[in-house]
């Protein structure tokens, strides 16, 4: 691919979020589903700015939650596109805690998020974008990119086994929701659901099978990676399916099924995601404690479980090898 030239340097995009009380849970720990919505909104801003126009949310590679950020802390969020192909720009965003007083900043999530850029219409556009390292420090993200092409391919061939599917959640005690789109959920593109505030209602959906089943208070540590099928408009009715999938010693699997359609014009739902999010058990300290409760899960959804959470390991071991590149790069700013 030829086109415009793009540094990986140049692509930087910085968001700075205070964190107040409204953005967190009841131990002053920073809500799970506000983080994925500003992770996102900066991977949104870092691939409209390079593309220059439209851009929706295709796939994310795990959204890891390192640590809480906490009240009263500043909230860096980090966003560099570091790949490109045709219609499509990848991001990475890296988010960090800045205590006051100076202390030293620490990491507090991390995601590889893939953008189609689009047009008016929300149909895929060609950007012209061509993404290069132009620095020995960037070299590592261009590899990350890689890395995101090889394992972003399951999740196309996922996509497309989801995207004409309307068979309910395979999960134990499932629960459903239900909610209008209205224009308040969109961004830039006026008839879209934004993808920031569709992560905000995906985390307190996986909450309640996780709370109610068990009786713990829960935190959310991270999401698994994603494929969406299609967005939801203005004027859908998205249905939220949750339930569990999973059981550790102190942590839930909890997957989400996001469908949607319009009841004026359309007569079946469509899916626009599925995905597992992993919530913890936490005393009243917020700290991680044994379920209070264990579901129970036949051997082979403990199996399917178990292959899921070793991939979820390895890559969480891959996401600290990124990090220390991306601190890297914000302390040589």
């Amino acid at each position: 691919m030829t086109g415009r030239r793009l540094c990986i340097e140049e692509s930087l995009v910085t968001l700075l979020h205070p964190i107040y009380p409204r953005h967190t849970n009841r131990y002053g720990t920073l809500h799970g589903g506000r983080l994925a919505g500003w992770m996102l909104e900066a991977g949104g801003m870092a691939s409209m700015r390079a593309a220059r126009g439209y851009t929706v949310l295709g796939a994310m590679d795990y959204l890891f939650i390192l640590s809480p950020g906490r009240v009263g802390e500043n909230l860096h969020v980090y966003a560099w596109v570091v790949g490109s192909t045709q219609r499509t720009l990848d991001v990475l965003v890296y988010a960090e805690a800045r205590p006051l007083g100076g202390a030293e900043p620490r990491p507090v999530s991390l995601s590889l998020q893939t953008y189609v850029a689009v047009d008016e219409n929300v149909r895929p556009r060609e950007h012209g974008v061509e993404v290069a390292a132009c620095s020995l420090e960037t070299e590592p993200l261009v590899e990350a990119h890689r890395y995101w092409l090889e394992a972003r391919l399951p999740l196309i061939e996922k996509r497309r086994e989801i995207a004409g599917s309307t068979a309910p959640l395979d999960a134990v005690y499932r629960k459903t929701s239900y909610f209008f789109t209205s224009p308040e959920d969109t961004f830039t593109i006026p008839t879209v659901m934004d993808a920031s505030r569709l992560f905000y209602q995906i985390d307190q959906m996986a909450a309640v099978p996780a709370i109610e089943y068990t009786g713990a208070a829960m935190v959310t540590a991270g999401f698994d990676a994603v494929v969406f099928a299609s967005p939801a408009r203005v004027g859908d009715l998205v249905k939220l399916e949750a339930g569990i999938t999973g059981a550790g010693r102190s942590s839930l699997e909890v997957a989400v099924r996001v469908a949607a359609y319009n009841p004026v014009t359309e007569d079946r739902e469509r899916t626009v995601a599925l995905l597992y999010a992993t919530m913890v058990a936490v005393d009243e300290q917020g700290r991680p404690q044994p379920l209070p409760r264990r579901p129970v899960l036949s051997d082979e959804r403990m199996q399917e479980y178990l292959e899921r959470r070793r991939v979820r390991e390895e890559r969480r071991r891959i996401a600290w090898q990124l990090i220390e590149h991306a601190r890297e790069l914000v302390r040589g700013r």
